[in-house]
């Protein structure tokens, strides 16, 4: 039923506004680009390369960065962004910089049809639109991207920058922008993770079907013969407490206010372990060896960790609670075995 709303809203959006045909750029210089951000954290990392493809296009670019998630704040850090909108908690000047000037170049991350996204498209003042390719997205752009829907998020938004007339032959790898650590996570990052022997364990997810279920993790953790850290997001801290109170290798540790807190504690960790969520990819930024567990092949072709040390189990029919702890145990012994 959603997804038929969905759909009925965006054709109505382009029934009602004026269609864009499909045209050339006409080579001028970008000196202004917007670019419509992700609403969640790891789908935002996974965007960066974009970041770094338009810099490379054009080293003077001024970027904004605009979402309806969270995802996009984490970009406020970032030295290659001039200004990062959260449009749902935006000031009157803030969105004064996204809708009322006009930019040279719109660029859409977004490779399906969304309402909230077209119609920021529609009122965003732009010279050249740059959108995927998809039957939902004919007329809302001056250019689409075709890319296969099962290709790797990062290598797929770097496409993007292509009909401006450059070429990404490799597109960069994705980062996390050097953000504020709190002073607790650094003292307890150089105290009791820094000896390098300490596994992070993700517990939470941004879906309910992409968390594994709480007594997974108790039973694969009370096998682990070395400390482990929990991670979790504060709605499942309830869980973390619990578990470290029943877990005698758990080492209690501070709440992570931000993702970059997490990021801290996991560049410091000789591993995560973690289901497909955005601290998969917090990992790959920092190249920390990863074990994660995936739903299903698309999930896996389109999020994979990028880790040069990492393996991946999948579940059975797209069910997380298919995937056993014998299964994840088995996998972080051989992923301890390649990084020692």
């Amino acid at each position: 039923m959603r997804d038929t709303y969905r759909r009925l809203s965006c054709r109505l959006l382009r029934a009602l506004g004026r269609r864009v045909p499909p045209s050339r750029h006409d080579g001028r210089a970008i000196e202004t680009a917007i670019v419509l951000i992700p609403e969640l954290y790891g789908d935002t990392i996974l965007t960066t390369p974009l970041l770094l493809a338009l810099r490379a296009l054009s080293p003077g670019v001024e970027i904004t960065a605009v979402g309806t998630g969270p995802g996009v704040r984490l970009l406020a850090h970032d030295a290659a962004v001039r200004h990062a909108v959260h449009l749902r908690r935006a000031s009157p000047a803030e969105r004064a910089r996204v809708f009322d000037r006009r930019f040279d170049v719109l660029l859409s991350t977004k490779d399906h049809p969304s309402f909230t996204n077209l119609r920021l498209v529609r009122r965003i003042q732009a010279e050249y639109r740059i959108g995927f390719d998809h039957p939902g997205h004919e007329g809302f752009f001056d250019a689409l991207v075709e890319r296969p829907d099962q290709m790797p998020v990062w290598e797929k938004v770097a496409g993007l920058v292509e009909p401006l007339g450059a070429t990404v032959s490799t597109a960069p790898r994705p980062y996390l922008p050097d953000g504020p650590v709190s002073e607790a996570v650094r003292t307890f990052v150089s105290t009791l993770v820094a000896d390098e022997s300490v596994l992070a364990v993700n517990i939470s997810a941004s879906k309910p079907e992409k968390r594994w279920p709480t007594a997974r993790w108790r039973s694969v953790l009370a096998g682990i013969d070395r400390p482990v850290v929990l991670l979790a997001a504060p709605e499942h801290t309830a869980d973390r407490h619990r578990l470290e109170a029943e877990l005698p290798n758990a080492v209690p540790s501070p709440p992570t206010a931000s993702l970059f807190d997490v990021a801290h504690i996991v560049r410091h960790a000789a591993a995560l372990l973690s289901t497909d969520t955005a601290t998969v990819h917090v990992a790959s930024c920092s190249d920390t060896p990863v074990l994660a567990l995936y739903r299903n092949p698309r999930d896996l072709a389109k999020f994979p960790p990028l880790s040069s040390r990492n393996r991946v189990l999948l579940a059975r029919d797209s069910d997380l609670e298919s995937i056993g702890p014998d299964a994840v145990r088995e996998g972080l012994n051989e992923l301890e075995r390649e990084f020692t």
